[in-house]
């Protein structure tokens, strides 16, 4: 552990509150002089923090650059500085925006135990930012110089950084009290300085008078003032906004392009494009001021951006792939968490297990321990509960394929001896097109034994395709092989087709269609029904299934509904995304009997500060099979 910085508790240490720590000055003075060869005023750019409305920076730094405006240096703070810090490595304002673009944010971001003062662990951001600039790039080899400003808990001073590690210092910048921990540096534990100052304009000026001051300041007008979290995030939104405008009133002659995303939430990242653009028309609006400025033409980045296209390339592959980056350095996070249904899109184990959850992800490797309760959540018979032991290990050995390995114990009404699930599974992308098509072959091997002893083999070998064209997106169809046994009698062997379909209607309306078929190769009586499977029925057994009497199974599912085009938030703390309302009708065929099981779905993600999400399904309709009410709660999003 790090020794932090200890004061003596007098006047004068008191005193030193309101003096900045400078890591780096000398250097970063330097560099600018080389920068300028003396000849001219340094151009002095300040980018504000803001969260998602931060990416406005990007469209003013694409204007600038379209009219041949380097800065000589940046100095930022908060989000402000994400930005400052990826532009100065040498990425093109597009290529950061796609960064920050590829796949889903929630993908680097985490729940965690509170144990070192934050909610959310970064370290799959972490990756992300070394896979891409590198995990050695430190602040003094960035081809232009920035100082990122922070705040530290240990001597409540500003901290200055101008040196240090690129990685380490990008994700202090960032670093929210609650939501993130503060991190260590130099015996300092840093916190994000957007949390004091909205824009770092005072120390822009110790180095120039020629400062450019691009800002997303807040001002939504809808929040409730009334609600306690609101009014806490508002709290510091008036000294910081109070600082900001004392600190414009003391200087002059800097150039203010105010980014008008004023009313974006501070958690609308989803709208990362459009705020880009806005970005750039507020810079356009201030082409007058900003002709009489220095104007050195390209900064010669173009072999530099070039090798970060490449990366970002791998990074989209590996995300597209497999929805995961490599961690370069042993990441470690306890957290609360779940298992949720599909997760390991499994056959024969469909509980739910909340409880303490542990993560570990180093190159190759991925595991994940899950102690907690199990219980079934996707019927109206609930079944048993019971502590639960959930255990993978994801290997990664070369691109496109996955070797999985997991297990589950559950001790149901605390009876000592568990009820046991084990698996065993394969994944190869054979091919995959960014937002258009995925093929995949995987070959699954599961057990399930309960506790009183009955017990099921299932082994799988499966095709599978998706493809998304405009209107109409093509989910999971696949073409399976299935050997089964039960409880020692005969092995059964089945051939599965399937297909899901969403196509999107004017009006934010959409309706889907899926269907399944499953026969015996035997043509022996008896085609099993798992919940994977999709038909809402009490009797489906979580781990058994459901045995139907015919040879050949069909099932044809049918839903209309309405996706919400906006995404409420509730105090500014938590996005309810995607929100979807549909009525479901599907249609259970086999050669003996008919079923039908109806009703209605509610479908959302649930995101804490548009990085983390929960998905939510909600279902409550009528099964024909059990003849009732059915209603099930499920952790996943079905497209």
């Amino acid at each position: 552990m790090i020794p932090f910085l200890v004061f003596a508790e007098d006047e004068d240490y008191f005193f030193t509150s309101d003096i900045p720590v400078t890591y780096g000055d000398t250097l970063f003075r330097e560099r600018i002089l080389e920068r300028t060869g003396g000849d001219r005023d340094p151009i002095g750019l300040v980018l504000t923090g803001g969260s998602a409305r931060a990416l406005a920076h990007l469209g003013v730094l694409s204007y600038l650059e379209e009219n041949g405006i380097v800065p000589d240096f940046i100095i930022s703070n908060s989000m402000g500085s994400i930005i400052a810090l990826l532009y100065a490595a040498g990425l093109e304002p597009a290529q950061i925006a796609e960064f920050l673009k590829i796949g889903d944010l929630s993908n680097y971001f985490s729940l965690t135990l509170p144990l070192y003062g934050g909610l959310l662990d970064a370290s799959g951001f972490r990756s992300l930012v070394d896979a891409v600039v590198g995990p050695d790039l430190r602040l003094e080899d960035l081809e232009i110089p920035v100082m990122v400003i922070c705040d530290d808990l240990v001597t409540k001073r500003e901290i200055r950084i101008a040196e240090g590690d690129f990685t380490d210092v990008l994700i202090a910048s960032f670093a929210l009290p609650v939501y993130f921990p503060p991190c260590e540096y130099n015996g300092h534990l840093l916190l994000d300085g957007g949390v004091k100052s909205l824009a770092p304009i005072s120390d822009a000026y110790e180095y120039s008078d020629t400062v450019i001051i691009s800002t997303t300041f807040y001002d939504l007008d809808t929040i409730n003032l009334r609600n306690p979290i609101t009014v806490l995030n508002s709290a510091f939104d008036v000294g910081k906004r109070q600082r900001a405008a004392s600190d414009m009133k003391e200087h002059s002659g800097y150039i203010w392009i105010r980014c008008a995303v004023e009313q974006f939430s501070f958690m609308d990242f989803a709208s990362a494009f459009e705020m880009m653009e806005i970005g750039y028309e507020s810079a356009k609006e201030q082409a007058d001021a900003l002709e009489g400025i220095y104007k050195s033409g390209s900064d010669g980045f173009s072999a530099l951006r070039a090798s970060y296209e490449e990366n970002i390339a791998k990074v989209r592959k590996d995300l597209y792939y497999f929805d995961r980056v490599e961690s370069k350095d042993v990441s470690n996070v306890l957290s609360l968490g779940y298992k949720g249904y599909d997760a390991d899109d499994s056959y024969l184990n469909e509980a739910l297990a909340l409880g303490l959850k542990y993560k570990l992800r180093y190159r190759m490797v991925d595991f994940d321990a899950l102690i907690g309760y199990a219980f079934n959540t996707h019927s109206s018979y609930w079944g048993e509960l019971g502590p639960s032991l959930d255990m993978s290990l994801n290997l990664y050995p070369v691109d496109r394929l996955r070797i999985s390995l997991g297990s589950n114990y559950t001790w149901y009404d605390w009876r000592w001896v568990p009820s046991v699930y084990l698996k065993e599974g394969l994944d190869y992308r054979l091919l995959v097109i960014p937002d258009s098509i995925r093929l995949n072959l995987g070959e699954d091997f599961e057990f399930f034994r309960s506790q009183d002893g009955a017990w099921m083999y299932l082994g799988n070998v499966s095709f599978e395709a998706a493809y998304e064209s405009g209107f109409w997106k093509m989910d999971n169809a696949r073409l399976s092989y299935l050997l089964t046994q039960r409880n020692g009698g005969d092995f059964r062997q089945y051939v599965e087709l399937g297909m899901d379909n969403r196509i999107s209607l004017p009006l934010s309306f959409f309706a889907d269609a899926s269907f399944m078929m499953r026969f015996s190769i035997d043509g022996k009586p008896g085609v099993p029904l798992f919940f994977r499977d999709g038909f809402e029925s009490n009797s489906i057994s979580p781990n058994f299934g459901y045995l139907l009497q015919g040879r050949i199974a069909s099932l044809l599912s049918f839903a209309a509904g309405y996706e919400l085009p906006s995404s409420p938030t509730i105090a500014e703390f938590l996005i309810l995304d995607d929100i979807t309302f549909s009525a479901y009708f599907d249609i259970l065929l086999d050669d003996v009997r008919f079923y039908f099981s109806t009703g209605a779905e509610i479908q959302m993600r649930m995101s804490l500060i548009g990085l983390v999400d929960l998905p939510l399904r909600l279902r409550l309709g009528y099964d024909s099979i059990s003849d009732g009410f059915v209603g099930s709660l499920l952790f996943s999003t079905k497209f």
